[in-house]
């Protein structure tokens, strides 16, 4: 399989938060970091494989206590 990149960019917003946001998603880094250079942005790239598995919690985690 594969490994995919997805080109993120952190937006600061007015009210002093941060979000991120996926420009796009490529076949390789190099493809990523072309669409970066290319769309003029301070993009980063990143697995999307690590982006999909940052929020999750394990199975039967309660936060509700």
């Amino acid at each position: 399989m594969n490994t995919l990149f997805a080109l993120v960019l952190t937006v600061g917003m007015t009210n002093g938060d941060f979000q991120d946001v996926v420009l796009g998603v490529y076949d390789s880094q190099q493809q990523c970091e072309a669409a970066a250079v290319e769309q003029k942005v301070a993009g980063e790239c990143f697995e999307v494989e690590r982006i999909v598995r940052a929020g999750e919690q394990p199975a039967g985690y309660n936060t509700a206590f």
